[in-house]
């Protein structure tokens, strides 16, 4: 980190601790403290603050204290030395394109087996609803592992954890949408929407998982499709 943005993160700390209450402001002092006898850098103990001090301050309005959102010092202490380094933000297309892939595979075989097996009579979905219902359906799993299943990991810092209602509510939402597009996919026409032989399907969808896999050796993406 240079020199510039790590100095406006200090003065944001001081400006911040100048807001805490006599209880806060010790359990922070004490924070400290024990980070520096853990031999944590000045840097990395800054940056701690900096995730800690925001919310700290938010919670003071409600009456919540810092005990009461971050736990003990010892506990905080724990969190702050095992947490894992961040995804950068750019990882998000990967994780996305990793569930479509999967989502896409398994899908074009579940439809071209049944189409096999029914020997046609069944109902098979087109190219388009395929396409569309796996990308929707894999960035909905990206928000199930950003909002919930990244802070389910040891170590992972559950204070940023949405609350489970929020969550829960845009997800109920995205699920709405995906199946909207799915079923408005269904009425296109057969020229927007062809409808592939079931061999060729499951070809399509064994193409996708072995891209998929290959994607993820070369770019070691972590997957979010249940937390994988």
């Amino acid at each position: 980190m240079d020199g510039e943005t790590l100095r406006q993160i200090v003065a944001e700390n001081r400006q911040l601790e100048q807001s805490l209450t006599k209880r806060n402001e010790q359990y922070i002092f004490d924070l400290k403290k024990a980070l520096k006898a853990a031999n944590l850098s000045e840097e990395d103990i800054t940056l701690a603050m900096h995730d800690i001090l925001p919310s700290l301050v938010e919670g003071q309005k409600t009456g919540e204290t810092a005990r009461k959102q971050f736990g003990t010092v010892t506990e905080r202490v724990q969190i702050i030395l095992t947490k894992p380094k961040e995804q950068p933000q750019a990882e998000s297309w990967k994780m996305w394109l990793d569930n479509t892939l999967l989502f896409f595979a398994m899908l074009a075989v579940l439809n071209g087996i049944m189409n096999l097996v029914s020997k046609g009579q069944g109902l098979t979905a087109g190219l388009t609803s395929l396409v569309a219902t796996s990308a929707t359906g894999g960035l909905i799993f990206y928000f199930m592992y950003k909002w919930i299943y990244q802070y389910e990991k040891p170590g992972a810092d559950a204070s940023k954890k949405p609350k489970m209602w929020k969550s829960m509510s845009i997800l109920a939402v995205g699920m709405v949408v995906w199946i909207l597009i799915y079923t408005g996919s269904m009425l296109l026409p057969k020229v927007l929407n062809p409808i592939l032989d079931p061999v060729v399907l499951i070809i399509l969808g064994a193409l996708a998982f072995g891209g998929r896999m290959l994607l993820k050796k070369k770019f070691n993406i972590q997957g979010s499709f249940f937390n994988r």
